[in-house]
């Protein structure tokens, strides 16, 4: 998928993404902001990769760090301001970029995170390079988000799923795969929390507004999947609804 497919497919969904409740809060924000900590003085700076509607953004500002609010779609970034105004944030700036492309100094940032935007990231390498370009030795990278189990199998059930339902879904990559990535490029990896993310069938697929008929299709891949996928994901059939859970890797590396 194109730079500017992908800014489309974000900037049509932007209102969506400012109501949805599992990007609104869940876990991983708690587990960012802990494994984060309060800016030791107003002189630190961070920056959020894909920030959709703003609310790791926002999570970060409130911890007193000078806060960037990135991501490739404008109409993400007008919900982050117009959400950040509402809250009172004036330590809050806002940059449109890829990821994979940062538009700031070298050794000019002491933390680069991210939360549930890295399944979307074209080039998750060229991400792990930016961030170690742009942090100061001894500044940390902290990314939330949903992993694929190592098993091949359990994994590729839910690649396909994911792929049918978002079309602009990269890649949910496996734990073992992204620690390697981020050691191998100058990165201590001090922290793992292993989390989930639960989510309901009929909101989940509301907000790519996929055709009804593969809506239907997709249920029947969730209440038709093996005992093993099942027990994964933790499928369960409530009233007209499904719920499920994919697993997340919050982790937080220190540029050596």
């Amino acid at each position: 998928m194109s730079k500017d497919q992908r800014e489309a497919a974000f900037g049509a969904r932007a209102a969506d993404y400012a109501i949805s409740q599992v990007h609104v809060s869940d876990d991983s924000l708690e587990i960012i902001r802990g494994l984060v900590g309060a800016a030791p003085d107003s002189s630190h700076w961070a920056i959020d990769l894909g920030t959709g509607a703003g609310f790791n953004a926002f999570n970060i500002a409130g911890l007193d760090y000078r806060t960037v609010a990135t991501d490739l779609a404008e109409p993400m970034l007008k919900e982050t301001q117009r959400i950040g105004g509402e809250r009172g944030l004036t330590n809050l700036a806002l940059c449109q970029n890829t990821a994979e492309s940062l538009p700031f100094a070298n050794g000019s940032l002491d933390i680069v995170v991210s939360r549930m935007a890295a399944h979307h990231f074209g080039d998750y390498q060229a991400v792990i390079t930016e961030a170690h370009r742009v942090l100061k030795v001894g500044g940390a990278l902290l990314i939330a988000d949903s992993v694929a189990p190592e098993d091949n199998s359990i994994r590729d059930w839910m690649e396909e799923i994911e792929l049918r339902r978002d079309y602009s879904h990269i890649e949910n990559r496996k734990p073992s795969v992204i620690e390697a990535m981020v050691t191998e490029w100058g990165f201590n990896l001090v922290d793992r929390v292993h989390t989930s993310i639960h989510l309901k069938f009929n909101g989940w697929v509301a907000r790519t507004a996929i055709p009804e008929l593969e809506a239907e299709s997709l249920r029947r891949g969730f209440l038709n999947a093996l005992p093993a996928v099942k027990d994964a994901f933790d499928i369960q059939e409530v009233d007209d609804d499904i719920h499920f859970a994919w697993p997340c890797l919050v982790f937080r590396a220190v540029k050596v």
